[in-house]
């Protein structure tokens, strides 16, 4: 099958190009940077782009949406460029889709992404879901919605708060949590979401929104002491003024994607942390 992955060079979408490509699907990138294979159709280009994203969509069967504004703070400091980014870019991927005919659109979305009081980028989660489904009820362009967990893992950029964690214990510093701690995140390991990524493709998966995510939510108390542990408490950890309008975990279904696609996370939370620090280090 040929396959567009947008953000492809991305952190989770390199991981879901891998497992594409292992599974024997023919996969290109749409992206502002170049990805990390070698031997990849690569496309430079903006998902704000009309041009870019006609250009890229000639002769893809199935799309998998996962370019995005996703760090909170950068979401924060610049809510225009999320809101053309985040709701546009994918209004504009679904529009020339349904021209080209696109057999599925997979789009990456978030665990976070509900109503209730939240944040700007579930915000633009929720009406990017939405227009999915307004463009299968209008004009029959299949789509799948994918709710990940908190991903963490190799090639993480870095900002989110396992990665700083991680980063913050090898050099000796003190690990600052932001608020109370008591927030909690479905934090899952990347591959274990580029699995369940790639197991969307099966037919039964059309039109349907799943969520990928470890059933375990950690507070970030929680998280800290772990981190804390595994270098022998010879760290602390110390607090700082809550972030703005920072988003509350909700219980996820996450026995649909078991019973449905046959998936569930392999790697648990203090392993996945571990082999975090490994890739790290390397």
């Amino acid at each position: 099958m040929n396959i567009l992955v947008t953000g492809g060079s991305g952190f989770i979408g390199s991981h879901v190009v891998d497992k594409l490509v292992d599974s024997g699907h023919k996969v290109r990138i749409l992206d502002i940077k170049k990805p990390y294979q070698k031997d990849i159709e690569f496309l430079e280009g903006s998902i704000t782009s009309r041009a870019d994203i006609k250009r890229s969509l000639s002769g893809i069967q199935t799309v998998y949406h996962i370019a995005a504004f996703s760090n909170i703070d950068l979401v924060k400091d610049h809510p225009i460029e999320t809101i053309e980014q985040n709701i546009m870019g994918t209004a504009y991927l679904l529009e020339e889709s349904r021209w080209q005919k696109i057999s599925r659109f997979i789009f990456a979305s978030s665990v976070y992404a509900y109503e209730e009081k939240g944040h700007l980028y579930t915000t633009s989660k929720i009406a990017s879901e939405s227009l999915c489904k307004n463009y299968w009820t209008l004009y029959s362009l299949p789509y799948t919605i994918l709710r990940y967990g908190t991903a963490y893992g190799p090639r993480s950029r870095g900002a989110d708060v396992i990665s700083l964690f991680v980063r913050r214990a090898l050099k000796g510093e003190n690990l600052v949590i932001r608020g109370s701690g008591e927030q909690k995140r479905h934090f899952t390991y990347v591959e274990d979401l580029a699995r369940g990524s790639v197991a969307a493709l099966q037919s039964v998966a059309e039109n349907k929104t799943y969520a990928l995510a470890n059933k375990e939510a950690v507070s970030i108390k929680q998280l800290a002491e772990m981190i804390r542990g595994i270098f022998d408490n010879k760290i602390d950890i110390g607090f700082e003024a809550a972030r703005e309008e920072d988003y509350q975990e909700k219980l996820a279904d996450l026995d649909k994607a078991r019973n449905e696609l046959g998936w569930e996370p392999e790697i648990d939370i203090r392993e996945g942390i571990r082999k975090y620090i490994e890739w790290y280090q390397q």
